[in-house]
């Protein structure tokens, strides 16, 4: 499969990914249909933890993919530190991890100490304007609801 990065205006939970792409909406789809929700969690946890899982979308996976996703400390971290009272099958992050660390190796991610060459959160996306989060968060929507139409009422 061409892993090129190209356009691809369908991914409804990586739209940040949209003009230059490594990944297929069917994949995006298959990540995202499959997970169950945090229960409890915040905007701020929802955000990173959407970031997190898109990682395959990244044309800047040669600069840490090596055999396995290499995430930064800070990125684990913060990831952590916003979700650690979401809950996930009933259980609290916070209570089954004891940090950013323990979090990302329970997710098979490599940890990375240092900030370089890892998989860092960009958060001039999800940062300050909040009309963008809300654009992205209706288009998401959108792009459900017609996938939703499509994948159980026209097949």
């Amino acid at each position: 499969m061409d892993r090129r990065p190209k356009e691809i205006y369908g991914l409804s939970n990586c739209t940040w990914y949209r003009e230059r792409s490594c990944c297929t909406w069917t994949e995006a789809m298959s990540v995202f249909q499959n997970m169950m929700p945090l229960q409890t969690s915040s905007e701020s946890c929802r955000n990173h933890m959407n970031y997190l899982m898109c990682y395959f979308c990244s044309p800047e996976q040669y600069l840490w993919f090596q055999d396995t996703v290499h995430v930064c400390k800070s990125f684990c971290d913060a990831v952590y530190s916003h979700c650690k009272d979401a809950k996930y099958n009933g259980i609290e992050i916070g209570e089954k991890y004891e940090n950013g660390k323990a979090f990302c190796e329970a997710q098979h991610l490599h940890f990375v100490d240092s900030n370089k060459d890892c998989f860092e959160f960009d958060d001039s996306f999800f940062g300050g304007d909040s009309r963008r989060l809300r654009a992205h968060s209706i288009i998401t929507l959108a792009f459900f609801l017609m996938w939703f139409l499509f994948y159980f009422i026209l097949t």
